[in-house]
C-alpha cells in the first residue's frame, strides 16, 4: 500500500515509513520512531458496523479484531499480534466465517472502521459552579451566557446549579414553587462523604442504588425538565449579600471551597459519568482553601516577581498549588473535566487553579471585565 493512501485510510502518519530491521541499524536512527494519529479525522468511505467490536480476552491487553491478526479457519480463532494470545471467534463469526467470507474487520481496505454501538450512552453532565460576589453588570453578563448555554444544551443532558460568594450554595432543581438552596461554610473543605451527607444522598435505604439516584435528580435534572425553574432561579439571582466588613475589603469569594463541593456532589450521585464541571469566577479566592489573597484591599495579590522570589506576599501560593492539585486528583479519579471561565480586570488566581484544567482535560478562558 502506497504510504499517501495508508494516511488518507487510517488517519496515521509514522515518523519513519521503513523500520530497521537490525539493532544496529535501530541505534543509528537519529529520529527516533513515532506515530501522529488523528482519530477524528474525515475519512472518505469509511466503513460502519453495527455491532460491538470483537476485543482480545488477555487481561492486559484490550486490542480489537483487526486485519492483522492471524485467523485458524480451521479452529475459527484468532491470534492477537500484540500478546500472542489466542481467541475464539463469537458464535455469530464462528458460523459464517470462512476464506471468502469475511467480516468487515478483517478486510485488509477496511484497516479503519467505526462501531455503532447499540448500548444507549448516558447522558452527560453540566455542572455550573457561578461566583455570586461580582458587581451586578458583571453577573447580569454571566447570568445571560448561562441562558444562552442552556438553550444549546442536548435536552437530555443533565445539569446542575451551584453558586458562591462568602458561602457555597446547591441548589435544588426539582421544585419549581419553592427555591430551595443547600449552605456550605466557606472556609473549609469538603470530602464527598461530607456532602452527600449534608444533602441526602448517602442515607441508607432498603432500594439502594434507585434511591441514591432518586435523590441525586434533585440536584442534577434533565434540561428540558429544569429550563424553565433554572432560568427563573437565574432571572431571579443577586450578587451575594454577604455583607463586608468595610469599604477597604475585597468580597468574600470561597471558590476553594465551592470546587470541593462540586466535585462531592457528582462524586456521590454519578461518579465514572462524563461530567464536566464549569467554574465562572470573577475574582480571586480570599476565603478558605485555596485562598491566594488576604481580605483588605491594601493587601496586593503576589505577581510573577513575587513567584520567582518567593516573596512573603506569595504566601498563600504553595498551599492553593497543594489544594487544587488534590481537588484535580480527585477529579481524575472519576474522570471529569473541569472548565474554568475567568473575567476579571484583576487576576483572580488561575495561576493556583490552572492545575485543575491542564489534569482534567478540561477548557480555561480567560478575559478582562
Amino acid at each position: 500500500m502506497d504510504v499517501r493512501s495508508g494516511e488518507n485510510i487510517n488517519g496515521t502518519r509514522m515518523s519513519w515509513n521503513i523500520w530497521p530491521s537490525t539493532r544496529l541499524d535501530a541505534t543509528r536512527v537519529i529520529v527516533p520512531l513515532g506515530c501522529l494519529y488523528s482519530p477524528l479525522k474525515a475519512l472518505e468511505n469509511l466503513q460502519l458496523v453495527e455491532y460491538e467490536p470483537v476485543i482480545c480476552k488477555a487481561r492486559d491487553c484490550g486490542a480489537v479484531l483487526n486485519p492483522c491478526c492471524f485467523v485458524d479457519f480451521h479452529s475459527k480463532g484468532w491470534t492477537c499480534p500484540f500478546c500472542l494470545q489466542r481467541n475464539p471467534f463469537p458464535q455469530m463469526y464462528a458460523e459464517y466465517i470462512s476464506e471468502t467470507s469475511l467480516p468487515a474487520e478483517l478486510l485488509p481496505m477496511c484497516s479503519t472502521i467505526e462501531y455503532i454501538l447499540p448500548a444507549q450512552c448516558s447522558p452527560p453532565i453540566f455542572l455550573l459552579v457561578l461566583d455570586v460576589a461580582v458587581i451586578e453588570e458583571e453577573l447580569d453578563q454571566a447570568k445571560d451566557s448561562i441562558q444562552q448555554s442552556l438553550a444549546m444544551m442536548p435536552q437530555d443532558a443533565l445539569v446542575g446549579f451551584i453558586t458562591f460568594g462568602a458561602m457555597v450554595y446547591v441548589h435544588e432543581l426539582a421544585s419549581a414553587a419553592l427555591p430551595k438552596a443547600y449552605a456550605f461554610r466557606g472556609a473549609k473543605e469538603y470530602s464527598a462523604q461530607q456532602v452527600a451527607h449534608q444533602l441526602g444522598l448517602g442515607q441508607k435505604n432498603p432500594s439502594g442504588a434507585a434511591s441514591q439516584s432518586q435523590a441525586a435528580r434533585r440536584f442534577l435534572m434533565p434540561v428540558e425538565e429544569c429550563e424553565f425553574v433554572l432560568n427563573t432561579l437565574l432571572d431571579d439571582l443577586t450578587r451575594d449579600s454577604w455583607p463586608l466588613a468595610g469599604h477597604d475589603r475585597r468580597p468574600f469569594r470561597c471558590t476553594g471551597a465551592a470546587m470541593s463541593v462540586a466535585l462531592g456532589l457528582v462524586e456521590a450521585a454519578c461518579p465514572q459519568s462524563s461530567v464536566r464541571v464549569s467554574l465562572i469566577v470573577g475574582g480571586p479566592c480570599n476565603v478558605g482553601p485555596g485562598m491566594v489573597v488576604g481580605e483588605e484591599l491594601a493587601e496586593t495579590i503576589r505577581s510573577h516577581l513575587d513567584l520567582q522570589r518567593e516573596s512573603p506576599n506569595a504566601k498563600y501560593t504553595k498551599k492553593a498549588l497543594k489544594y487544587y492539585t488534590s481537588l484535580a486528583s480527585r477529579a481524575i479519579a472519576c474522570g471529569f473535566a473541569i472548565d474554568i471561565f475567568a473575567c476579571s480586570l484583576d487576576q483572580v488566581g488561575l495561576y493556583e487553579m490552572k492545575v485543575l484544567s491542564d489534569k482534567t482535560g478540561g477548557y480555561m478562558v480567560m478575559s478582562d471585565s
